[in-house]
């Protein structure tokens, strides 16, 4: 279990001022990493990943700002799609 650096979840794509979704890519995760999108939301109220392990959407826990990798992804790549509040800009 490890909180991921920034540049292992990259953000790819944003959109939306109020409510928010943004997609990152994802880079070398496994279960139970955790990814913090702090810089973008204030909360987070949905949260899925498309891996390479399960290639199957799979909602993902969250907490705050943060997401948990779910079971079953080992050393993989992939997508999180995240929908919530926007951050103070």
């Amino acid at each position: 279990m490890a909180v991921l650096e920034p540049n292992r979840y990259p953000l790819m794509w944003m959109n939306g001022e109020s409510d928010r979704v943004a997609l990152y890519a994802l880079r070398d995760i496994s279960a139970t990493d955790m990814v913090d999108v702090v810089q973008q939301f204030t909360v987070i109220k949905r949260a899925v990943i498309m891996g390479t392990t399960v290639a199957a959407a799979v909602g993902a826990s969250i907490s705050g700002t943060t997401v948990t990798i779910p079971a079953g992804a080992s050393r993989d790549g992939g997508y999180l799609l995240v929908y919530g509040v926007a951050g103070v800009a």
